[in-house]
């Protein structure tokens, strides 16, 4: 990981993960019985499409959110806003092992896509990703702790208090 600014961690992948997704893909066609006959297409197309898509990753860490660019024909960027963190978790998996990779996975409430068990904020092969999720929840811990306490939590529970003051005036009316 290095730092752009003091303010501006940029991580960095390791180029195992081209390799990596290479073997992914290879594996994944294996398995099926259409995937076989596609197999010979992924081996001409799958190391150039391994290599692009290694090209296109980025993980920026700013002081307010964490920014992912990705993808080969499709381009995605995700912000990430670092309050809105609920889960960093660090992944593994015998090829990733096989490889000395490791995966990361950001996750906010609602976001996990139904049925596939995946996540936008999955990102493998990052350098010291340990590091860089513990970079994370640090700015994560500091971002919440200088906000303190929402307005929103104070207008709820005005709210709250309220709606006990006139069902208690309904209560004594009615009784």
């Amino acid at each position: 990981m290095t730092f752009e600014t003091s303010r501006t961690l940029k991580a960095e992948f390791s180029p195992k993960l081209k390799t990596y997704y290479f073997l992914a893909g290879a594996l994944t066609l294996t398995v099926s019985i259409v995937g076989i006959v596609l197999l010979p297409v992924w081996a001409i197309v799958g190391g150039w499409w391994s290599r692009r898509y290694y090209e296109s990753l980025r993980m920026d860490v700013t002081d307010r959110a964490v920014i992912i660019g990705k993808g080969v024909f499709f381009k995605q960027e995700l912000t990430i806003p670092l309050d809105k963190i609920q889960d960093i978790s660090v992944r593994e998996g015998p090829l990733l092992n096989a490889l000395g990779l490791l995966g990361l996975r950001l996750e906010t409430a609602g976001q996990r896509n139904a049925g596939t068990g995946t996540s936008d904020g999955d990102l493998y092969g990052l350098i010291k990703a340990r590091s860089v999720r513990d970079e994370i929840i640090a700015r994560r811990d500091r971002l919440t702790q200088t906000s303190g306490p929402s307005t929103q939590a104070v207008d709820t529970n005005s709210l709250l208090i309220e709606i006990r003051d006139s069902l208690h005036r309904l209560e004594t009316k009615l009784g």
